[in-house]
């Protein structure tokens, strides 16, 4: 947590160092800003390393959402409606290499004994884990606390989101296990080979001993 507050106060020290060479528009200013980009894009992936080697552990399965156009399928808040608060998150997101930390842990994760595999990211923060009831409701105001609308299960809405994932990583070791089959990336060339994966995702339970003990 440490790590991730010092990386975001750095990417805004960063983006204040930008826009202040960008008012000079000098030829010093612009040679100035080359370097300081440089510089971003080694600390981005320096961070990226640090944060993949943690979560890369010895003989390991992380199940990663699936995040293709993940910065449009966020809502933000732009323009003149957006906050400074609001503002300096909406940087942040847009500049740090997402692709980037997956291929980090994927390849960390191999050379430890383990594995990282792709899921889908579709209902993970609406799915109640504990009852399997889905619906935008669960996140009162689209905010991070969730609140199953059926069963009254309470968390923050990222640890559900996590708990899901982990549970659809399990179930394609679940798979590979049984059918000797393996999908590392899902299939979703299809809406109906979509659909049926988010309908067996979708009557994933969590409980205490789902996740096995090492």
């Amino acid at each position: 947590m440490e790590q991730v507050i010092t990386a975001k106060l750095k990417l805004h020290l960063y983006h204040k160092a930008r826009t202040s060479l960008q008012r000079k528009g000098t030829r010093s200013a612009f040679g100035r800003l080359v370097a300081l980009s440089g510089r971003e894009r080694r600390f981005t992936a320096d961070v990226n390393h640090q944060i993949s080697k943690q979560l890369a552990g010895p003989h390991t399965l992380i199940g990663l959402e699936q995040l293709t156009h993940i910065r449009e399928r966020t809502p933000t808040q732009s323009g003149r409606r957006a906050s400074s608060k609001q503002r300096r998150p909406n940087r942040n997101k847009a500049k740090w290499s997402f692709a980037e930390i997956h291929s980090f842990i994927d390849y960390k994760a191999l050379l430890n004994g383990g594995l990282a595999v792709k899921v889908l990211a579709d209902y993970t923060s609406q799915s109640c884990p504990k009852c399997g009831h889905t619906s935008r409701e669960n996140r009162p105001n689209k905010g991070l606390d969730f609140e199953c609308q059926c069963c009254g299960y309470k968390l923050h809405a990222d640890l559900v989101g996590a708990r899901n994932i982990a549970l659809r990583a399990l179930l394609i070791r679940q798979d590979w296990m049984s059918t000797g089959r393996f999908w590392a990336v899902p299939d979703v060339s299809g809406k109906e080979a979509k659909a049926k994966r988010l309908s067996r995702f979708l009557e994933l339970r969590w409980s205490p001993d789902t996740i096995p003990t090492r």
